[in-house]
């Protein structure tokens, strides 16, 4: 009986080692199979995060590139101002200096005009000094030969002396009556 209790007591010990076992292999299991599903998870989380980074790296690009692109543009259109500014400025000077040139040409052309207008003065007083003089003579003339023809008796002296026939001018085209 005691080698029945024996057998009885052993195969009892030898169905707990077994079951342990089993619960054992169990665990490892169940704790394999939660170590693979956290690797699992860590792998998809750094592939979730490779992309999001690869995304993040796309769009930094993007924004880069449009900085640049955008500097780009601001600089053409500074170099179009700057350009326009300079067309400007330089029609400014080209357009000063023909204004310059226009006045300095007016008072050229002005100062000839007067110049012209003060000789044609000069030479219309010259005139009238002269046929003053041309007339005061014919005058003076004309009374001294009345003058002597009063005197003498002849008429006809002061006729030649009126119509100009000595002194050789026109008495009719000087004004004397």
């Amino acid at each position: 009986m005691a080698v029945d209790r024996f057998a009885v007591l052993r195969l009892a010990v030898l169905r707990l080692a077994v079951e342990r076992f089993a619960v054992e292999r169990l665990a490892v299991l169940r704790f394999a199979g939660r170590r693979f599903a956290v690797e699992r998870f860590a792998v998809l989380r750094f592939a979730v995060e490779r992309l999001a980074v690869l995304r993040f790296a796309g769009r930094r690009f993007a924004v880069e590139r449009f900085a640049v692109l955008r500097f780009a543009v601001e600089r053409l259109a500074v170099l179009r101002f700057a350009g326009r500014r300079f067309a400007v400025e330089r029609l400014a000077v080209l357009r000063f200096a023909v204004e310059r040139f226009a006045v300095e040409r007016l008072a050229v052309e002005r100062l000839a005009v007067e110049r012209l207008a003060v000789e044609r003065l000069a030479v219309e007083r010259l005139a009238v000094e002269r046929f003053a003089v041309d007339r005061f003579a014919v005058r003076r003339r004309v009374a001294a030969g009345i003058a002597g023809t009063a005197a003498s008796g002849e008429p006809s002296s002061s006729l030649g002396l009126v119509s100009g026939g000595e002194t050789g001018y026109d008495c009719s085209s000087l004004g004397v009556p």
